[in-house]
């Protein structure tokens, strides 16, 4: 009989999904002064933006025109810096069960119990492609885990880009290939990516026939290509499911009292899957679960600029 996972301490609010639509949840619940937990199944926060586009503009989030999505990620983590938000990457939520008058949601790795549980998982997880040949890594290497190794890395999507920058720099031999002549990613990324194959410390093969293989033994290889959404850890859940949506109201509450729904996830956008309206409804599903668990709070926050928050320069 398998040991039950372990009970983590209770939050206030558990915030499950670390894109757009969560990071502003967990920031306008912190701000409200109750305790904020979120997870994110991919190990980085920014949801879509990190995992699908981060090298891509983006033209329509108020006040940042024209700023590359990995660097909107950038500014919503930096915008959590004064609040103690306990942030859980790399972890599946899978399960929900009531406790009392609150939730456990259950990962892969630990229970968590919260009062209250805004979903902004977007499409669902985002899980790697499957890999053609056995034996390939299909996701980030762990810090450090290949230093002195020889290493290959095959795709041209930005996340390929990066993990060969960052096995470079933690002391691995790197080959990136790619059987089109463009890698994506960032400008910086990029830029720093012709600057390690011109020094001679990274090989990048591109455009690399189909049978092109590295002439020395690898040992590792990594097969980056981008990533599919899974909602079925969250579909068992009975909360009304209409299609890839969850019914909610204005508020953002679902039919199960003290669960809210924010995001590409709610039926509330309709088909307006825009990180503009995921903003929205990520406020007002924070107030909200605020005031659930915390009625004294009430459910209006005021004004932000009425507060004295510390930010680093």
């Amino acid at each position: 009989m398998m040991e039950p996972l372990p009970l983590a301490p209770a939050t206030d609010v558990l915030i499950v999904g670390g894109g757009p639509a969560g990071l502003y949840a967990a920031f306008y619940a912190a701000l409200r002064g109750v305790s904020v937990r979120l997870i994110e199944a991919r190990p980085e926060l920014g949801g879509q933006l990190s995992a699908l586009y981060p090298d891509r503009r983006v033209y329509d989030v108020p006040a940042a025109p024209n700023a590359y999505a990995d660097q909107l990620v950038a500014q919503l983590v930096r915008q959590l810096t004064p609040f103690a938000v306990d942030v859980r990457l790399g972890e599946l939520v899978t399960a929900l069960e009531p406790d009392g008058a609150g939730w456990v949601v259950g990962t892969d790795h630990q229970r968590y119990p919260a009062g209250a549980v805004i979903l902004a998982a977007g499409l669902g997880a985002l899980r790697p492609r499957p890999a053609p040949e056995p034996g390939m890594h299909t996701d980030w290497p762990q810090p450090g885990e290949h230093r002195g190794q020889r290493v290959w890395v095959q795709g041209g999507v930005p996340q390929a880009t990066q993990a060969a920058l960052q096995l470079h720099q933690q002391g691995a031999q790197v080959t990136l290939s790619h059987r089109r002549a463009l890698f994506r990613g960032t400008p910086r990324q990029l830029e720093a990516l012709e600057q390690a194959r011109r020094a001679g410390g990274l090989q990048v093969v591109a455009a690399a026939a189909p049978d092109w293989q590295p002439p020395e033994p690898q040992d590792a290889r990594y097969f980056l290509n981008s990533y599919l959404p899974d909602l079925t850890p969250l579909q068992e859940w009975p909360l009304g499911w209409q299609g890839e949506y969850v019914p909610a109201g204005p508020d953002g509450q679902t039919r199960l009292p003290g669960v809210y729904v924010a995001g590409d996830l709610s039926s509330a956008g309709a088909d307006f899957k825009l990180i503009s309206v995921a903003f929205a409804q990520a406020a007002l599903c924070a107030n909200h679960a605020v005031y659930h668990v915390r009625p004294e709070l009430k459910v209006r926050p005021g004004h932000s600029s009425d507060r004295r928050l510390s930010y680093p320069d």
